[in-house]
């Protein structure tokens, strides 16, 4: 999950009351927000909070303590925040990004707490709502630097130059691409357009998705904001605007004001901080949560949850804030009115009917081949299911474009699902090389594979690492492995791109690939910074 450092001074002005640290340590965990660290820095205490990514608008000071006031009923109910009209126009005429939603923040006070808050709002949403960019990217101006209208649009990439923020010489598009840090790590997001937004005397304010302007940089001298979010999804670019507006409306005389985006064929005006509306049965709740709550303390644990609710033909009318992207139906509200109801209020009971749980065939299965694996002198290791394509395939030498990615993942390291356990098996080594040699390692785990449906195998990978392994050492452990299994195979000579060409093998069963070993290729072991020979094998165990 994501984390954020807020600085408790911060949060306590934000929230109207002191705080003490056992007080947070106790409050936030039941609203599901988990505090890691309470620390002194240069004389400020930080506390460190562990985010879930279905809740962007708590990636912030503002959104967290919002939450909080409801939570402990400081505040309750629906935060209203009027938006303002202005005479500002943005025309879109990009089509590489095509989706952009503008909003002016004005009378906003930026000290060092605000212009923080800023900076790392912006960057968290970046990962959780943008996918890295991917999605979604944010601009944040200061608007007294820039004069409206705006204009959104496509360039070649070498008919204009603007000085990019941490530079200090003007750049065409292009060779922000060759020499800025953010050009270099994301120009994989660019498309043969290079997408500006300028002003009405066409100064740079950004290139979205890679970087703003130093012109519009925001300082703690800013009094006004210009926001803008572009991206390749409607919903989350528009989304994304409503979380930053009403995140940053949290702050002292702060104030909303519209912009018209106006596109070719169409006219719309952001913010929209409408409220959405959920119907949802309170029976349906009750059973959800095993309670025998009534309509009316329902309305008053979603108030708790900074939502509002009225009882209508037997049914709860639910009205969802603007900057929530969590709540879609009923199992949503269900959860919404469990968090406020206090989870330490719900008890255990034992089930009616009487069953004797066993383990299934499959897992039993499993544990006789750690058994056997253990009594070979290799070591279990455990890796999360999630990864990232360089770990799974670019460092192994594999070209794979099927797989599961997470739609919002917590970091940009771990939102693929794996298809193999072999690559975080050398991800492993890696970080434990400086062990005593031989290191013999294994790990059974889950896989997801994608090919014309989504199939879900276990499967077994091990590797030994020494100055001295070779492909007849695997070999023979594999065999011993498919002989104490009774399992009747073939081995055959396989190409496989993570091992050297002649010195890798599969294993087919019943005329199917079911795995195969040998001796890792250089340019893998290169790639994982690994000093030393691996041989190593994957197998399916069902």
């Amino acid at each position: 999950m994501p984390t954020i450092n807020i600085k408790k001074y911060d949060l306590e002005r934000l929230v109207n009351m002191p705080l003490e640290d056992s007080f947070i340590e106790e409050k936030f965990p039941m609203m599901g927000v988990e505090v890691e660290d309470i620390y002194e820095e240069e004389g400020e205490k930080i506390i460190q909070f562990s985010i879930n990514p279905n809740r962007p608008d708590y990636l912030s000071a503002e959104g967290l303590a919002r939450g909080f006031r409801g939570f402990i009923g400081i505040e309750r109910g629906l935060p209203r925040y009027d938006v303002e009209d202005s005479d500002v126009k943005l025309y879109v005429s990009n089509k590489s990004r095509p989706y952009i939603a503008m909003a002016i923040i004005k009378g906003i006070v930026i000290d060092d707490y605000v212009l923080e808050s800023i900076i790392n709002l912006q960057e968290k949403l970046h990962w959780v709502m943008g996918r890295d960019r991917k999605k979604v990217a944010i601009g944040i101006h200061d608007f007294d630097k820039v004069k409206p209208p705006f204009y959104y649009k496509d360039v070649e990439g070498d008919e204009i130059k603007f000085i990019p923020l941490n530079c200090d010489e003007e750049l065409t598009p292009k060779e922000i691409l060759e020499k800025h840090e953010k050009g270099i790590k994301y120009k994989h997001l660019i498309k043969n357009k290079f997408p500006l937004l300028v002003d009405k005397d066409g100064n740079v304010l950004s290139m979205p998705p890679i970087i703003n302007s130093s012109l519009t940089k925001v300082t703690t001298e800013t009094k006004n904001l210009l926001i803008d979010v572009t991206g390749t999804d409607k919903w989350s670019v528009e989304k994304t605007l409503n979380i930053l507006v009403s995140n940053l409306a949290e702050r002292k005389y702060a104030k909303i004001f519209s912009v018209e985006v106006i596109y070719e064929n169409e006219k719309i005006k952001y913010p929209n901080l409408k409220e959405d509306v959920v119907d949802v049965s309170y029976e349906y709740i009750n059973k959800i949560l095993g309670t025998n709550l009534t309509p009316g303390a329902m309305i008053n644990y979603l108030r708790r949850a900074r939502m509002d609710a009225q009882f209508i033909n037997n049914k709860l009318k639910v009205y969802v804030p603007a900057y929530r992207v969590d709540i879609f139906g009923e199992i949503d509200i269900a959860e919404e009115v469990a968090i406020a109801y206090g989870y330490d209020k719900f008890k255990g009971e034992y089930p009616e009917i009487a069953t004797i749980g066993e383990l299934n065939k499959l897992e039993k299965k499993a544990d006789y081949i750690r058994d056997i694996m253990v009594g070979f002198g290799f070591y279990e290791v455990i890796n999360l299911m999630l990864s990232n394509d360089n770990i799974l395939f670019k460092k192994m030498r594999l070209d794979n474009n099927k797989y599961i990615e997470v739609l919002k993942p917590a970091s940009i390291e771990h939102r693929i699902v794996r298809p193999s356990i072999l690559p975080l098996i050398m991800d492993t080594i890696r970080i434990n090389q400086h062990k005593e040699l031989p290191i013999k390692i294994f790990e059974i785990g889950e896989c997801v594979e994608l090919s014309e449906d989504i199939k879900e195998v276990k499967k077994i990978a091990g590797a030994i690492v020494s100055n001295e392994t070779n492909f007849s050492e695997i070999k023979s452990y594999v065999e011993g492995l498919l002989r104490e299994l009774k399992i009747s195979y073939k081995i055959e000579r396989y190409d496989h791109p993570s091992f050297i060409k002649g010195r890798c093998a599969k294993i087919v069963k019943d005329d199917k690939i079911i795995g195969y070993f040998g001796e890792i290729h250089p340019e893998v072991l290169e790639n994982f910074d690994i000093e030393f020979p691996v041989t190593a094998f994957e197998m399916v165990i069902e």
